[in-house]
């Protein structure tokens, strides 16, 4: 059965569920309240794009019935995957935070990718909006690892 531009939006609907999930459980792994709200901020952005999603695809202004090419959705079915990530369980925060800088790389890629290989306007639009924001997450993370590993030459 041929995928739609409806399919790719719920697929990147999950993803960006699942990047919520991943941060709202990286948040417990610390008792640091500043990484506690970093992470927060994370999971509530990750849930903007979610609305973002669910939005654009209610409001109908593309041909939702568009097919789109397999490969396509294969990326936005993993856009915050990383390959043999372990459990959060199993991760210290340091090794959390490295992931979650993984994610937002390859996601901000995959967004990038889709905006451009889009065939509606207004698709476009939101994955480049989608990718930017995944490339500030990933400075953001960035930077909060160096200062909680003391790599900014103070402590927090």
């Amino acid at each position: 059965m041929a995928k739609t531009l409806n399919d790719l939006l719920d697929t990147a609907i999950q993803d960006e569920i699942a990047a919520q999930k991943f941060y709202l459980e990286a948040r417990e792994k610390t008792n640091n309240a500043k990484l506690k709200d970093f992470f927060n901020t994370l999971a509530n952005e990750e849930k903007g794009h979610e609305r973002l999603l669910k939005g654009v695809k209610e409001m109908e202004l593309y041909d939702g019935a568009l097919q789109v090419d397999d490969d396509a959705l294969k990326q936005i079915e993993g856009a915050h995957q990383i390959p043999d990530e372990m459990p959060m369980n199993d991760m210290t925060i340091e090794q959390a935070m490295e992931i979650a800088m993984k994610k937002e790389s390859k996601a901000s890629q995959v967004y990038g990718q889709l905006a451009e290989t889009s065939p509606q306007e207004e698709i476009m639009k939101l994955f480049t909006s989608i990718a930017s924001d995944e490339r500030r997450h990933l400075k953001l993370i960035d930077e909060h690892y160096k200062i909680h590993t003391g790599q900014m030459g103070w402590e927090a």
